[in-house]
C-alpha cells in the first residue's frame, strides 16, 4: 500500500508543479525562482523573523538562503536589524519596495490559480478545498506538524 501511495504522490507532484509554474527560474514571469519568491512571502507574513525561521519553514539549505537574503538586501527589498534576542542573528524586514514586490507576487499567484480553477463549479471547488485540507492534515501527521 505504501509503495502505491509513494507513486501516487510522485505522480501528483509531476502534475502539480508544472501546472502552477513551480519549476524553473521564472516564478510568475519574474526573474526569481519559486524559492527566491517564497522568501519574500515568509518575511511578509512574519515581519521580523530571522533566517533560521525561514530555513526551517521552507526546509531550505542555509547557505542557499543566505545568498538569497543577500541578493534581496542588495536589490533593496529587505533590511536586517540585529536581533534583541540573539546577538548572532538578524531580524528581517521588507522595505516598501519588498512589500510591493511580495504583494505583486500574491496578486499574480491568486490570478493564476483563479484562471486554473475558473471552470470549476461550486461543488468542485468545495471538493477541491476538502481534498487539500485532507492532504494537509494527513501529511502534517507524518511530518511533525510541518507542511
Amino acid at each position: 500500500m505504501k509503495t502505491k501511495t509513494i507513486y501516487k504522490i510522485r505522480a501528483f507532484n509531476r502534475f502539480y508543479m508544472p501546472t502552477f509554474s513551480l519549476l524553473g527560474n521564472s516564478y510568475l514571469g519574474s526573474e526569481y525562482s519559486a524559492a527566491e519568491a517564497r522568501v519574500f512571502f515568509e518575511i511578509y507574513e512574519r515581519d521580523g523573523c530571522n533566517a533560521a525561521h525561514i530555513a526551517k519553514a521552507m526546509n531550505i539549505d542555509k547557505s542557499y538562503l543566505s545568498r538569497i537574503l543577500k541578493s534581496h538586501e542588495k536589490n533593496g527589498y529587505l533590511t536586517r536589524t540585529p536581533s534583541k534576542i540573539d546577538s548572532r542573528a538578524y531580524d528581517l524586514h521588507l522595505t516598501e519596495k519588498g512589500r510591493k514586490k511580495t504583494e505583486d507576487f500574491i496578486e499574480k499567484s491568486n490570478r493564476q490559480i483563479g484562471e486554473i480553477i475558473e471552470g470549476l463549479d461550486g461543488d468542485d471547488c468545495e471538493r477541491l478545498m476538502e481534498a487539500l485540507t485532507t492532504i494537509t492534515a494527513i501529511l502534517e501527521k507524518c511530518n511533525g506538524g510541518k507542511v
